[in-house]
């Protein structure tokens, strides 16, 4: 079987051109119901159609809310992944979800991302009878009681994990555009077998996402992959597996089950299936939740007693190479009843287990002891946007953070996108009172997550941290080289400096320099280690 990435030469990637909003309505509403566009992290910003009808409200009233609100509890896991295809790939293949209305309606959701992903379309239309599986196709239908009875396919429910071992490798001996082509012949291949309705991303090399109703046989699609992959003859010894969990939240609560959600997929993003049988996801996410109880408390009690260590990383000024800045990196201390393996890890199993404002607070503590201990070395602490929305850790952060100025330590915040943020109004406050405080703040990771672009918009800070996926790749790709001197572009607008993560090399650390960037970290300039001693 040949492959179609392999019959027709390299070529430039076309770019996907601005509609105009009222052509983009007049064919949107050709098939759907309700028809939504939002900001990249998924905040409305302009609503139309039958909004009265299903929700008793006006369209306009919805602007300023979040995507997920439209949609009922049981499937915001389910759109929480859709949301991470259409940002990668530009659409999410359609599939059902219910209403958050009175009825729960169904209804097949559509998503569309237009100007690299700042703006995404989201349309809702009635569920299509005729697709609806079993002997009898559907005719005229005698009343509303059928109607539902017959549309009552069920919404996306389990979460399939497939990792392609081998996977960078095949891709990167294709040129940028045929890569991408190799993508959505595996991601095509998986909606094939997955059936009807299927979302899939890929969460990082190799590593995909797959939702589906409920029947996808992950190890007989991990065979098909495989088959795909060895006929490019591109990778002859691709190893393909795959696990599947079941998303029916259990009274668990969107909040809760949307960051259990994040954890899993953010163990099997970083550490693969390996990572996803140690934390025990193939058993769903209700059995997930309720077996981290012990890792609950296990982590609460490593936290309590600091079982963990911080590490300083420089971060310099790329022109004179002179420190400006350390980082405090943390670093869990390995024990025999300690569930979690490695800081990111540790981070995520925290937040979803409700421990985030545990944690930060201990690295604050300790971070803000160094600080003092090694006058005239400023350090930044990371803070989730969990602990910033919260008044209680407001109260206790800024204390600390006065207490130590007047020992002498010089701190800055850095606010991390691990977990979203969901109060804004209290997040600004707390904001605000660090701005007060004359404590410098950064966003952490701009650029790997949708979440960063919201908090620039919404707070005043005074740094921006590139990711550094993009850093690494600004080198060969150029749709990664212009996407990173946009975000440079965006910060100075925003008034904020920009530092370059995961520097390695002079050839990286000279092109930051070059687009404008004024701080670098990494390995060029210093490994995580101790702080200076006091002068």
């Amino acid at each position: 079987m040949s492959h179609p990435v392999l019959a027709r030469p390299a070529e430039s990637c076309p770019a996907l051109a601005r509609t105009p909003r009222n052509r983009f309505l007049a064919f949107a509403f050709a098939a759907a119901d309700l028809l939504v566009e939002t900001t990249a992290d998924g905040t409305i910003v302009f609503a139309d159609g039958a909004f009265n009808t299903r929700f008793r409200r006006p369209a306009s009233s919805f602007v300023g809310e979040p995507l997920h609100r439209l949609i009922a509890v049981e499937d915001q896991p389910a759109l929480l992944l859709a949301l991470v295809a259409v940002r990668e790939y530009g659409r999410a293949t359609p599939f059902v979800v219910r209403l958050a209305d009175s009825e729960g309606s169904r209804m097949t959701l559509s998503a569309l991302a237009m100007n690299e992903g700042t703006q995404l379309y989201v349309t809702f239309g009635r569920a299509a009878l005729q697709s609806l599986p079993g002997p009898e196709r559907p005719g005229r239908i005698r009343d509303a009681a059928e109607a539902r009875r017959r549309t009552s396919e069920a919404a996306p429910g389990r979460l399939g994990l497939l990792e392609v071992k081998g996977w960078a490798e095949a891709r990167d001996k294709l040129p940028t555009c045929d890569q991408q082509a190799l993508e959505r012949e595996v991601i095509a291949a998986v909606q094939r077998h997955a059936g009807p309705g299927a979302a899939t991303s890929e969460l990082s090399g190799g590593r995909f996402g797959v939702l589906s109703a409920g029947g996808t046989n992950m190890t007989a699609l991990a065979g098909e992959i495989g088959e795909v992959l060895r006929s490019t003859a591109l990778a002859p010894g691709a190893r393909v597996a795959g696990v599947a969990m079941a998303l029916n939240d259990g009274g668990l609560g969107p909040a809760r089950a949307a960051r259990a959600l994040r954890l899993a997929l953010g163990g099997f993003r970083d550490g693969g299936l390996d990572a996803a049988a140690r934390l025990g996801l193939g058993e769903g996410l209700v059995s997930f939740v309720a077996a981290a109880d012990a890792r609950i408390e296990a982590t609460r009690a490593a936290i309590r007693e600091r079982r963990f260590r911080l590490q300083f990383q420089p971060i310099v000024t790329l022109r004179e190479r002179q420190v400006h800045h350390y980082e405090a990196l943390l670093r869990p201390i390995s024990t025999p009843d300690l569930p979690v393996q490695g800081p990111q890890e540790f981070v995520l199993f925290a937040e979803a287990a409700g421990l985030s404002e545990e944690l930060d607070w201990a690295v604050l503590d300790q971070a803000a002891t160094a600080s003092e201990t090694a006058r005239g070395a400023s350090v930044a602490v990371n803070i989730s946007g969990l602990s910033m929305q919260s008044g209680a850790f407001r109260e206790r952060m800024l204390d600390r953070l006065a207490s130590a100025a007047k020992a002498g330590a010089n701190l800055l915040i850095e606010l991390t996108e691990t977990a979203d943020i969901e109060d804004f109004e209290s997040a600004a406050v707390s904001m605000a009172g660090l701005r007060a405080a004359g404590v410098p703040v950064c966003l952490d990771d701009f650029g790997s997550g949708s979440a960063a672009f919201r908090y620039l918009r919404e707070f005043r800070v005074d740094y921006v941290k590139l990711d550094g996926g993009y850093v690494r790749g600004a080198l060969t790709n150029a749709r990664e080289h212009g996407f990173l001197l946009s975000m440079v572009e965006l910060a100075n607008f925003m008034g904020a400096k920009s530092v370059a993560e995961t520097i390695e090399t002079e050839a990286q650390a000279r092109l930051m320099r070059e687009i404008g960037v004024e701080f670098g970290q990494g390995y060029l300039f210093g490994r995580p280690g101790s702080l200076p001693e006091p002068l």
